[in-house]
């Protein structure tokens, strides 16, 4: 059988050990060094089984305040006009990605079946929405989310 010595720790693994301070909460503690190289703080004065020194300072809040909160703000719309789709407002970085989404949409989404039947009407008050306000057109039409909505053919 082999054995490892990394593994084995025991009371002959041992280099060196005295008492100090804890760096982070400045407690008397018992510093400990094995010969495998593991470094430990043990409570000091040790009473029986050493027990480890865990911090009573929390450094967590420290560590948030260490760093500031940054809130960026909104880039808003972008110079750059890009072509959006007047059915359900989608961006898009091309003219040809617009065309493939409306041809794409078209055969399975309602408003879009709408948008091109009437491109000419839509497409007038998509060039013309920031000088004049749309005309709202009820739709019969109101999906909702979650349940299977089949539309009857007329």
């Amino acid at each position: 059988m082999m054995y490892r010595s990394y593994r084995s720790h025991g009371k002959h693994c041992y280099k060196r050990s005295f008492p100090t301070k804890c760096p982070r909460c400045g407690e008397e503690v018992l510093y400990w060094e094995c010969t495998h190289g593991c470094k430990v703080f043990f409570e000091y004065p040790p009473y029986g089984k050493l027990i480890r020194h865990r911090c009573k300072k929390q450094n967590k809040k420290n560590t948030k305040n260490k760093y500031p909160v940054i809130v960026k703000g909104p880039l808003g719309m972008p110079e750059i006009n890009f072509p959006s789709c007047p059915a359900c407002g989608k961006i898009f970085k091309s003219e040809g990605d617009l065309q493939q989404h409306l041809n794409q949409k078209k055969k399975s989404d309602f408003l879009h079946k709408q948008y091109d039947k009437d491109k000419l009407l839509l497409r007038h008050n998509y060039q013309h929405r920031n000088s004049q306000t749309m005309p709202s057109t009820p739709s019969s039409y109101k999906p909702t989310f979650g349940k299977i909505n089949i539309k009857e053919k007329k």
